[in-house]
């Protein structure tokens, strides 16, 4: 599953949809779960910036157009879990 990753009004901005982005209890830690090698699923650490509706800016790290994200099932992943694509 590839993710388009959108510009806001902000200059260079890089953002997700809300699905992709997971969050502990605490709401202090956010990560996505990133598709390598078309089998498994790696825990990315994220650092947010401004939120709009159904959207979230990425400040950190800086992701490549082509980077897979996961934006469904990715609830409850473990790093490195090993996933099944289904298109």
């Amino acid at each position: 599953m590839q993710v388009r990753l959108t510009q806001t009004k902000r200059p260079n901005a890089q953002t997700l949809p809300t699905a992709c982005v997971l969050a502990d209890e605490t709401l202090h830690n956010f990560w996505v779960m990133k598709l390598v090698n078309d089998s498994t699923a790696v825990k990315v650490p994220v650092v947010l910036g401004v939120q709009q509706p159904g959207q979230l800016e990425i400040k950190s790290p800086t992701f490549n157009p082509n980077d897979r994200i996961l934006s469904v099932g990715n609830y409850g992943l473990a790093d490195t879990a090993k996933v099944k694509l289904v298109r």
